[in-house]
């Protein structure tokens, strides 16, 4: 009987470890913002989303590539001078059959400015 209960206790203990290196193993695979990023951004507010909108139709215009805007895990600014603001940001988009992917992308704008003031300077896939 207590031979039962030693490898009961092992099979739990080795169930908790592979779930803390999985846990760290999801952590770690996040992207974090580069320095300078300190305002963290609502990723859930309409502003956000249009930001992240923009970032994948110009992506999808200037390289000819079907994808969709799906959502934004999450997005940080920084001061660009002048009103304007650079927008890191982690978000999610479906490509012409249906797959979806992770992407970092950057954007520099002026919040309530209109669209041909804003920028487009990074995209690229996450895994």
């Amino acid at each position: 009987m207590k031979k039962q209960s030693s490898s009961t206790a092992a099979a739990v203990l080795v169930a908790a470890l592979l779930v803390a290196i999985a846990t760290v193993a999801v952590v770690q695979a996040a992207p974090s913002p580069p320095a300078g990023y300190t305002t963290q951004e609502d990723a859930g507010s309409d502003f956000i989303r249009q930001v992240g909108k923009f970032a994948v139709n110009v992506y999808k215009i200037a390289y000819m590539i079907p994808m969709s805007y799906v959502t934004t895990y999450q997005c940080w600014s920084a001061p660009a001078g002048g009103g304007a603001n650079y927008y890191w940001m982690v978000l999610a988009a479906t490509n012409g059959t249906g797959g979806s992917g992770q992407y970092v992308s950057t954007v520099w704008g002026i919040p309530g400015s209109e669209s041909k003031t804003w920028k487009l300077l990074s995209f690229n896939a996450t895994k």
